[in-house]
């Protein structure tokens, strides 16, 4: 059986930004609805968790691709990519979109890192 895939959105006000976790596949099943989702969460920044998926084709790339142009072409903030592994950091270095992964949130006055959005996701998805 495939993955199924997910989309879930968690805000983090006080940065001004929004984390859209992926996971399972992302592919042309489930990529239609995945621009608006993205354009949806804009805040200043959207930082697009790729850890948890598993495989992401050509309008999965298309539709993270179309909701950054949409967010800059309409000054809503900026949209970066963290997080992706194996076959989806590939995708993504393949067409050219390596620029969009970031190690570091692009926050100002920050020292915000990966680490941290990643452990505040782990928290909030632990059992209460």
């Amino acid at each position: 059986m495939l993955p199924e895939f997910s989309i879930t959105v968690r805000e983090l006000p006080h940065l001004d930004v929004h984390v859209v976790a992926l996971s399972g596949e992302l592919d042309i099943m489930s990529a239609d609805f995945l621009s608006d989702a993205l354009v949806d969460a804009t805040a200043s920044t959207v930082v697009v968790d790729l850890s948890d998926l598993t495989f992401m084709d050509c309008r999965g790339i298309g539709a993270v691709v179309t909701a950054r142009n949409n967010i800059v072409a309409n000054e809503l903030g900026q949209l970066v990519v963290m997080g992706p592994s194996g076959i989806v950091r590939k995708a993504l270095h393949l067409v050219g979109l390596s620029e969009l992964i970031v190690d570091e949130l692009p926050v100002p006055d920050t020292q915000s890192t990966v680490e941290w959005v990643l452990a505040d996701r782990r928290c909030a998805e632990s059992p209460k």
